[in-house]
């Protein structure tokens, strides 16, 4: 097979005596000797593997696969933000300059749900109610879900989690909620000094008891916010899931990243040019407890930005090209009309622009575009870039995935 048929994004990983052809399109994986590795780079495939090459490492089409996962894909996933209001005071909080006791009215709520009705075309529809803290709403996601119950309906929540109890956990997996996303930042003593009510008091205990329900109710993200302050604990942290039993969520690392305005608890945070190598350090470690690791834990996937149709609502009908964005005015895109009609208020913001960052000769033929797509928009903003600039982060996905040995 000539070598002029071989994707553009195989990358060779050495494992010991080994290697891993991996490709970043694809997400296909072959553990190769070293011998195979040669012949392939000299355009020979070994006989026991071509059937695997032919299927994953020749050339793909990277505007049809991205097609497939923005417009193409089968599932239709807006998202509401039901209040910018929160019963924590989280020192980190990227919306800390945003918040608000305003909650959606009922305009937005019916423009939110006409706009669901003219746009999901029969395909599964999945809300995200987002905040703040979308549970201090309760009453709109039950009559949401209650409008919506004529077509394939379910949701899920980005929730702090201290409101989860289990007689609203159960009452509303009957309204349709199946994924849940909670937070829980190390120990007791480290999280209660980041994540706190906003009386002061910690929340580490009514958490880990609501989320001990939660695990076997949903499907549970278990999110740790990481940087220099609790970098340390996480030992820690994942010893107490253990003891507790709570071991049936899909635990996601990040770091905590800053926003437009000035906060002085992002001097804790992790250089952006370190963080991979800290998320390696850290799935290692939740290995090590026990706890799955993802097979798409390495790959950042499609960014709503470029999914103008999965739009972001927040309580005044404003319309946003992604969560980070959200309560900053300059941001918005657009806005939702009681009719469900979205009048376009800054085309700057729209997916095409968002693709201008990934579609140029340097991006098309590196390895790892399947891996950011031109990278985070809200990161380009922050690095003084407009909202449609290439953030490349290259030499990060190559540590990245390293960790792709512990797959293979």
């Amino acid at each position: 097979m000539p070598q002029k048929f071989f994707s553009n994004y195989n990358v060779f990983i050495k494992d010991r005596d080994d290697y891993i052809l991996f490709n970043t399109l694809t997400g296909y994986a072959l553990r190769l000797s070293y011998d195979e590795k040669s012949m392939i780079e000299d355009g020979n495939i070994p006989e026991d593997i071509e059937d695997a090459f032919s299927e994953g490492f020749i050339t793909g089409d990277v505007n049809k696969i991205f097609n497939d996962l923005t417009m193409e894909k089968n599932i239709f996933e807006p998202t509401l933000l039901l209040t910018y209001n929160c019963n924590f005071d989280c020192s980190y909080c990227f919306q800390k300059d945003y918040r608000k006791r305003i909650y959606v009215n009922d305009d937005v709520i019916d423009g939110f749900i006409n706009y669901i009705n003219k746009n999901n075309n029969g395909m599964k529809t999945r809300v995200t109610f987002f905040g703040g803290e979308p549970l201090l709403n309760i009453k709109d996601i039950k009559r949401i879900s209650e409008r919506l119950k004529n077509i394939e309906y379910e949701f899920s929540i980005v929730t702090n989690g201290s409101l989860l109890t289990e007689n609203v956990a159960d009452e509303l997996y009957n309204y349709g909620l199946r994924y849940v996303q909670i937070t829980l930042d190390g120990p007791e003593e480290v999280h209660n000094k980041r994540r706190y009510f906003d009386n002061g008091r910690g929340s580490f205990n009514i958490i880990m008891k609501n989320l001990k329900y939660a695990q076997n109710k949903f499907n549970v993200v278990l999110r740790i916010n990481i940087d220099y302050s609790n970098e340390n604990e996480i030992d820690e942290l994942l010893e107490n899931l253990k003891l507790n039993g709570i071991n049936n969520v899909r635990i996601d690392p990040h770091m905590v990243h800053e926003n437009l305005f000035r906060n002085e608890a992002w001097d804790e945070n992790i250089p952006r040019k370190n963080e991979y190598i800290e998320i390696k350090r850290i799935w290692n470690k939740i290995k090590e407890h026990g706890f799955k690791i993802p097979g798409d834990a390495f790959r950042l996937g499609i960014c709503v930005a470029h999914i103008d149709r999965d739009i972001i609502a927040d309580p005044y009908g404003n319309i946003y090209p992604c969560w980070a964005f959200t309560g900053d005015e300059k941001y918005i895109k657009g806005k939702l009309n009681k009719n469900g009609d979205i009048t376009l208020i800054n085309k700057d913001l729209t997916a095409d622009k968002a693709a201008m960052a990934w579609k140029n000769d340097e991006c098309i033929n590196c390895p790892y575009l399947p891996m950011c797509f031109g990278g985070c928009r809200f990161f380009s903003v922050l690095n003084g870039n407009s909202f449609s600039g290439k953030e490349c982060r290259k030499d990060s996905f190559r540590e990245t995935l390293e960790f792709i040995k512990e797959f293979i």
